[in-house]
């Protein structure tokens, strides 16, 4: 019997070597897509892979660190890419009013990136839920909506590392 446990000794210790150390290996984000396009649902929450390094664009910068509901808002100043946080509530292809008196609270939330376009996507004063297709290349991060009136409006941002 303990030649039997001798012999099998090797083969348990590296099964239980190989088991134990997968386990306890780094574990990986799922949401981690640097180098790679992925494309997000409208209402789908978008979370930035570098957790610590902002994104600009321009004089704009958007926070690190947390996760959003991309939108497009449309107001008198013009069209906007919206940085929604998750917790706002937009029903996907509904439009939300900005004029109602839960507009400007909603409004106060948002980060907003101008674009500009060649048609009207959404009317004034409303926002709405967009779907998109994001490529991280790491210092770059490009948003291009998908499913609107025009095609391939696409957001670039530098991702400040």
């Amino acid at each position: 019997m303990r030649r039997r446990i001798r012999a099998l000794w090797p083969a348990m210790v590296l099964v239980l070597g190989l088991t134990s150390g997968a386990a306890a290996g780094p574990k990986w984000s799922t949401d981690d897509h640097r180098g790679k396009s992925f494309a997000r649902n409208r209402g789908e929450l978008f979370c930035p892979a570098a957790p610590l390094a902002p994104l600009v664009r321009g004089g704009i910068i958007i926070p690190a660190g947390r996760c959003y509901v991309l939108s497009i808002l449309r107001d008198d100043r013009g069209t906007f890419l919206a940085f929604v946080p998750p917790d706002a509530h937009i029903p996907p292809g509904q439009l939300v009013r900005l004029n109602t008196p839960a507009g400007p609270k909603l409004k106060g939330r948002m980060f907003l990136v101008p674009i500009q376009t060649a048609a009207v996507l959404v009317p004034v004063n409303t926002v709405t839920l967009v779907a998109t297709r994001i490529e991280d290349t790491g210092p770059r991060l490009a948003i291009t909506l998908v499913g609107t009136q025009v095609p391939n409006v696409t957001v670039i941002f530098s991702v400040q590392l």
